[in-house]
């Protein structure tokens, strides 16, 4: 019998990567960008992809680039290499990388917790809806990018207004997001990750202004819901035509726009204000709750306001104009989260409150003890019974004494409630 060629070796490490991964060849395909016919043609030897096709499809399914062109088991990628190519891994400073690489370092820990410690049965979660997942490949035509926004609002009955704290919306949405601080020479705002065994996972650069923020976590949805078959794309500050995913990056940013402040519902708003004046941008970004600069770019999307007078009006104090219109609160361009110094002031601020709450019950209730809890959320033992598992503080009573009066009531057809054994 002849020696087996290096080309058939390839053709089944392709096809085993590929079925290993949960695709078909025709997800595959569409992954890549290719045709369905050509996959099959790799499979069977009778074509060879390029470097290029190699490296990306060993990206798709999660695998060494180089198991692939040689014999033995596929290996599965590591580190840095499951989010990001090689190289670009390479030029990432530092600080970055190792905010990166925490950031998966938790999601791997944070699975073994949800099996070994809470008993759940992974992959689960983390997948869009069936009836929002882009029907052919990855979508990036941004003529869908507004049907696609009010697609989505209308799904989660969210309305054309104000949305709700999008860290919170998504994680509503088994969507986890963990937040992490990286310089600003790193020139990333956050990234998207397909976990093996959570599913979709998210980076938020919150050393970053709250608008951006806002806008990253609506950009990463746009990959959850459009774009989950990639292993992972980092949302950087300039993607060059010709990149890769420089489509896929482009819709997502349109998609965010029309997302936070749907086009239809802003014409609407702009007309009942008349003559738009910076004052005026300032109640628009107070009924959408976004942040005076992305308004500036909305208005302009949709060809209501002049690029000079964005450029005009952006060097203004969005939080002088609120005051001169008595809006002492500009919490939506100030924003109530502050940015930290550094990433060690993070702390247990990195986690969505699902997390936190899965966490903290599991120490109470035995199942983890302190200090695994600790080394799970990577913080000191103090910090973590000081933070997360000390008992409530009282609040204040005066709310109670003004609120009691009037919602002291049962709903009509309804019984009181007795309590439950969680809550004796």
């Amino acid at each position: 019998m002849g020696a087996i060629s290096s080309e058939q070796t390839l053709a089944a490490k392709l096809r085993q990567a590929r079925e290993e991964a949960g695709l078909t060849q025709e997800r595959l395909a569409q992954a890549l960008g290719v045709s369905r016919e050509l996959v099959a043609l790799w499979e069977r030897g009778d074509r060879r992809p390029s470097s290029y096709q190699l490296a990306r499809l060993a990206a798709v399914c999660g695998v060494e680039e180089s198991s692939l062109l040689s014999p033995g088991p596929l290996r599965p990628l590591e580190g840095l290499g499951r989010l990001i190519g090689e190289e670009e891994a390479r030029e990432l400073q530092p600080e970055a990388r190792q905010e990166l690489l925490g950031f998966l370092d938790f999601l791997d820990a944070y699975a073994r917790f949800l099996e070994e410690v809470e008993g759940e049965s992974l992959p689960a979660g983390g997948r869009p809806p069936r009836a929002l997942e882009a029907r052919e490949g990855l979508l990036t035509d941004l003529r869908q990018a507004s049907s696609q926004a009010l697609r989505v609002r209308a799904h989660y009955d969210l309305g054309q207004d104000a949305l709700p704290d999008l860290y919170t919306f998504l994680d509503e949405l088994g969507v986890l997001v963990y937040k992490a601080h990286l310089p600003p020479e790193a020139d990333l705002w956050g990234a998207f990750y397909r976990h093996p065994r959570l599913g979709a996972a998210v980076l938020v650069n919150v050393n970053a202004t709250p608008g951006r923020q806002s806008f990253t976590l609506a950009h990463e949805l746009a990959h959850f819901l459009y774009h989950g078959r990639l292993p992972g794309i980092l949302c950087r500050r300039q993607v060059s035509q010709g990149e890769p995913y420089w489509e896929v990056e482009r819709f997502a940013n349109a998609w965010a726009a029309h997302f936070l402040v749907p086009g239809k519902a802003l014409k609407e708003q702009a007309r009942r204000l008349g003559a738009l004046t910076p004052e005026g941008v300032v109640l628009l970004a107070g009924h959408f709750r976004a942040s005076y600069t992305l308004l500036l770019y909305r208005l302009a999307n949709e060809g209501l306001l002049a690029p000079e007078k964005v450029r005009e009006w952006s060097r203004l104090s969005p939080g002088a104009l609120a005051r001169r219109l008595g809006l002492e609160a500009f919490s939506w361009e100030g924003g109530p989260r502050e940015q930290p110094a550094s990433p060690l002031e993070l702390g247990l601020r990195r986690y969505p409150p699902s997390v936190l709450a899965r966490v903290r019950r599991a120490v109470l209730e035995g199942r983890l003890s302190p200090g695994e809890a600790a080394s799970l959320l990577d913080v000191d033992v103090p910090l973590l019974r000081e933070e997360l598992l000390a008992p409530p503080e009282p609040g204040d009573q005066r709310e109670l004494w003004e609120l009691e009066g009037a919602l002291d009531f049962t709903s009509p057809g309804r019984k009181p409630r007795r309590p439950s054994a969680l809550e004796a």
